[in-house]
């Protein structure tokens, strides 16, 4: 049955979509996304801007990173608990016979995706 969840599987907890009409982004606040009205939550740290990551606080200012799980690894958690190093699944490209990791869009910068630029000029 399609409904029903295998033992030990995880299961994708759905999120909330914005009220307002024909919006959908996920909420943040109140039942709305930023777009329309969600004040995200800033750093506490007095005279910080940044926006607070974990425990009110942004990374500077005391907010941990998840690390790798794997033993004697300190590079930060991408996916699955393990870094890329060890394991992270990163999507590849959908060019049919290529195993380039995706940049945008689905393919790999040599199947059409376009990186942004830097707009300062010097």
């Amino acid at each position: 049955y399609p409904d029903q969840v295998q033992e030990g599987a995880k299961r994708k907890q759905k999120r909330k979509q914005c009220s307002s009409v024909g919006c959908t982004n996920v909420v943040v606040k109140g039942g709305v996304c930023r777009r329309h009205g969600a004040k995200a939550k800033r750093c506490s740290h007095e005279g910080c801007s940044n926006y607070a990551q974990k425990g009110g606080v942004c990374r500077r200012h005391g907010a941990k990173a998840k690390r790798c799980s794997h033993e004697g690894c300190s590079n930060q958690a991408q996916n699955g608990g393990v870094c890329k190093t060890h394991g992270a699944k990163r999507k590849q490209c959908s060019h049919e016979g290529c195993t380039n990791v995706v940049v945008n869009g689905g393919v790999c910068k040599t199947h059409g995706a376009k990186r942004k630029q830097c707009s300062h000029e010097g």
